[in-house]
């Protein structure tokens, strides 16, 4: 069993390093040349074709977009994914952060996006050790990520090439000369004036930005202000110009972030020949002319205010909760399962199997928490769950779980029965089997919120990657304490049933909810991949089926058919391989990513969340409920089954008028992402309520009845 454990969880680990394959990808046509993808031709270009050592030299992305398309610049506005680049250097060569150009606004129906189209260079100068060999060549390689829109967005990602020669001098590539002098005339340069912003309005949504006069702002035509930071403004609101002698201001609405120190832009300035420059500033929030950190508070203080010892606190009950919510049931019947066949072994034993199981959830918890760092550090936006966003990962772990129903059905062979599991622990340890059933905890926990994880996640993310990890490893504790507890108090063991032949019913009893879990994954892949990766999924189950049926029937069988059996599954497994290396790789958010949960006999009718949607209702005084919800997370749907979906509930949303938004995070979407980490989440369901008259938001519980709801919501009604 522990052999099976290990090949079925090593496949989850791997799934998270494959999460970033789903990409579509072009083909390279000769060294440093040109990458083709079906949307963007990218290569890089350089400024010097020889270089010298110790010297300085340009390097740019160059990205040909097709007609009607763009990609994103470094704050895509609102929505979309700025370009990456991660390079492969030879030691003594070192690349700069890409400098970015400026940027135009597009609009794509009510939103709007801040990006390129047409050819986009991204500006690279990299730096040459002064104990270059003279005459060796410079072999430069990186891999360029980019997402690229219409009406639809493709991820798309190229490895490039590139090589440079060496001398004593250094020549200029003559036909990229003008190229390069564009590209840096477009790059904002530093602008030497004072610069602070106030929010305005009888409910804060107006916001303006002040600028002290310089020569260029005031023989502008035109002036355009780019946030570098999501959420500072709304991108699709128009900007209104006022200069004059005093000052140069814009005013526009505010973005979903309320911020309370300094923030950067960008102003693209317009002469009267239309002629466009770049300027970067730097803006403090407090009257015009004073420069320095204000007093103001943050909206969102409320999730700094937790602090570490709090955030702690709150991760180990939330773990100690999490061990009773519907995604961890079937672990928990393994390990009620695991109690009752220990239950003769010495105490000594049971501690060490106690310690086995909590040390894989806590080594689980590590590795999660370095996963989320590595990705936050390379500008992923991520939150608790955030694996269940890729159709691959979902696959396999429904896989995964199909499997270990069958194992429990008895189908599969995994050693010792359980009947004798208890005598042949003095002799065969078996630690790894509770190590493992740790790992699988942390796996199928995932996709759950309990009550306490939310306020503790979602400062967890916003620290630094020591508090990160601590949160979470506090977070594996409280999930393991439960047996923990059994493990090291051997007078809890008395309540449990003696053995019998009961439990090997049991074990077979213990199947179905793992069957249950992997048939609510493939209804999750469903929404995610179309009913094309479902088919794919299911023909995955049949060869699974098959390998579990023939393997040990030619165990026993001869030479012969003993090999034609093995060699048959060693063959089928590959082939279960094959579909999720190319199927499920290359399967990415299929279904419409805008459609919502909808279980079953939904009686409230929502629309799709829309924060410029919001902050008009917000505008107009009327009263929302946001519910930001996920196909993947069971506590969600209960929700949506118990309460939200009731006549109750919305005849209380008919009656007073409250308009229901519902955000899907069943895949990646950066907007919703970015609401949760407004209130100091990362993770979902999150029930944000907006009283009327611009009432304060009020955040509902995680657990939610009908009366949890209607009183929530009447308070500010009466």
């Amino acid at each position: 069993m522990r052999y099976l454990s290990f090949l079925l969880i090593s496949v989850f680990f791997c799934v998270c390093l494959l999460q970033e394959s789903a990409y579509a990808e072009g083909s390279l046509s000769g060294y440093g040349g040109a990458v083709a993808t079906n949307n963007v031709v990218a290569r890089l270009v350089s400024e010097q074709s020889v270089v010298r050592a110790g010297s300085r030299f340009s390097l740019a992305l160059e990205l040909a977009i097709r007609d009607g398309w763009h990609t994103y610049w470094r704050n895509p506005g609102d929505s979309g994914q700025a370009t990456s680049i991660t390079w492969d250097l030879p030691e003594g060569v070192i690349a700069s952060e890409i400098q970015w150009p400026f940027p135009e606004r597009q609009y794509v129906g009510p939103v709007a996006n801040y990006g390129y189209h047409g050819v986009a260079l991204h500006l690279i100068e990299m730096q040459v050790a002064d104990d270059w060999p003279e005459g060796q060549p410079i072999e430069i390689s990186a891999e360029a990520k980019w997402l690229v829109c219409e009406e639809e967005c493709i991820p798309e990602k190229a490895r490039l090439t590139y090589r440079l020669q060496t001398s004593a001098n250094t020549i200029a590539t003559e036909s990229l000369v003008t190229t390069f002098a564009g590209l840096r005339a477009s790059i904002p340069q530093a602008l030497d004036v004072a610069s602070t912003y106030q929010y305005a309005g009888s409910d804060n949504q107006t916001i303006r930005l002040e600028f002290s006069p310089t020569p260029a702002l005031v023989s502008a035509k035109a002036i355009e202000y780019f946030p570098l930071e999501w959420g500072f403004i709304s991108a699709p609101s128009k900007q209104q110009l006022v200069i004059d002698d005093a000052f140069v201001s814009i005013t526009t609405q505010k973005g979903d972030v309320t911020f309370s120190e300094s923030t950067g832009g960008v102003i693209v300035v317009s002469d009267a020949n239309g002629a466009k420059s770049a300027f970067s500033v730097e803006s403090w929030r407090g009257p015009l002319m004073v420069q320095g950190p204000s007093t103001a508070t943050n909206a969102n203080e409320t999730n700094g205010a937790l602090g570490i010892v709090g955030a702690l606190l709150f991760a180990i009950i939330g773990g100690v909760i999490l061990n009773l919510m519907p995604c961890v049931f079937p672990v928990l019947f393994m390990k009620a399962l695991s109690l009752v066949a220990h239950k003769s072994a010495q105490a000594k034993e049971n501690r060490r199997h106690g310690l086995a199981y909590a040390f894989g959830i806590l080594a689980s918890f590590a590795l999660l928490g370095v996963g989320l760092m590595a990705l936050k550090s390379g500008g992923q936006q991520i939150g608790w769950g955030f694996q269940l966003q890729s159709p691959l990962f979902v696959g396999v772990i429904a896989l995964v779980l199909f499997t270990l129903g069958l194992s429990l059905s008895g189908m599969l062979d995994v050693g010792s029965s359980l009947m004798n599991s208890g005598s042949s622990l003095a002799n065969k340890p078996g630690y790894q089997g509770s190590f493992f059933t740790g790992v699988l905890a942390v796996v199928v926990a995932t996709p759950c919120t309990a009550p306490f994880m939310g306020p503790a996640i979602g400062f967890a993310l916003t620290q630094s990657a020591p508090v990160t990890i601590s949160v979470l490893l506090a977070l594996g504790f409280g999930l393991s304490l439960p047996y923990l507890i059994l493990s090291f108090v051997p007078a809890f063991t008395r309540f449990l049933p003696k053995p019998g032949v009961w439990m090997q019913r049991f074990q077979q009893l213990l199947a179905f909810p793992m069957y249950v879990s992997a048939a609510w994954l493939v209804w999750v892949f469903g929404q995610q991949a179309g009913i094309n990766g479902v088919f794919t999924l299911l023909l995955a189950f049949i060869l699974t089926a098959f390998v579990v049926w023939v393997w040990p029937i030619s165990k026993n069988a001869k030479p012969f058919w003993k090999q034609i059996g093995q060699s048959s599954a060693v063959v089928v497994v590959l082939c279960i391989i094959g579909l999720f290396a190319t199927q499920f790789a290359t399967t990415t958010n299929k279904a419409n990513s805008n459609s919502l949960i909808e279980p079953n006999n939904v009686v409230a009718a929502y629309q799709a969340f829309n924060p410029n949607e919001l902050t008009h209702l917000r505008d107009q005084g009327k009263p929302v409920f946001v519910n930001m919800t996920a196909a993947w997370c069971i506590t969600c749907l209960a929700n949506e089954k118990v309460a939200l979906s009731t006549p109750e509930v919305a005849s209380h949303f008919d009656k007073h008028d409250i308009t229901y938004m519902k955000g899907d995070w069943t895949n990646q979407d950066a907007i919703i992402t970015d609401y949760l980490s407004e209130f100091g989440r990362a993770s979902v369901p999150l029930y944000v309520y907006y009283p009327p008259n611009h009432g304060k938001p009020k955040v509902l519980p995680q657990i939610l009845t009908v009366a949890t709801v209607i009183k929530e919501l009447s308070h500010d009604e009466l």
